[in-house]
This record gives C-alpha cells, sequence and structure tokens, in this order.
C-alpha cells in the first residue's frame, strides 16, 4: 500500500471534521434607520454583539460638517430602529 501524501491526510481529516450546522448559529439582528441622510438602509450585526444606543453620522463636503444623531429604539425580536434624533 502505497504512503498517504500530505493533501490526502488534509482530504481525510476534512472530511471527518464535524461542521457547525448554520441552524445553531442565531440569526444577525437587523437595524433600520428612519429619518436624515440614512432614511431607509439597513444594517446587520452579529446577536451576540451589543448595539450602541447611539450612532452619529458626519457628512462631510465642500462647506462646514453636518453631523445627525440616530438613537437606538429595540424592536421585538432581533434588532431595532436608528432614529433621527431631533435637535
Amino acid at each position: 500500500m502505497p504512503a498517504a501524501s500530505e493533501e490526502d491526510w488534509d482530504d481525510w481529516v476534512a472530511a471527518r471534521t464535524p461542521r457547525p450546522d448554520p441552524a445553531d448559529e442565531p440569526p444577525p439582528d437587523t437595524y433600520w434607520f428612519v429619518g436624515g441622510p440614512l432614511d431607509g438602509r439597513v444594517r446587520t450585526r452579529p446577536a451576540e454583539q451589543e448595539a450602541p444606543a447611539v450612532v452619529r453620522h458626519v457628512h462631510l463636503h465642500g462647506g462646514p460638517k453636518i453631523v445627525h444623531h440616530y438613537d437606538l429604539y429595540e424592536v421585538a425580536g432581533h434588532g431595532g430602529e436608528y432614529r433621527l434624533r431631533e435637535e
């Protein structure tokens, strides 16, 4: 019997290594932006990561910078809405 090559060994190990079941992973949290320049944008993040309570968006252009703040409002389930702060 010929000796197994390193490549054969890698294939053998890969075939016998249990793969994680995607169904075991929680779905990502979804966050919607409402109002202002980010209106309609959707972002996701892993469910185990805590979302920031405030998102600051800075718009840079030829004139002065424009800053908008979005506050997080939790939504039932996974995720929430970032609503434009009325300042």
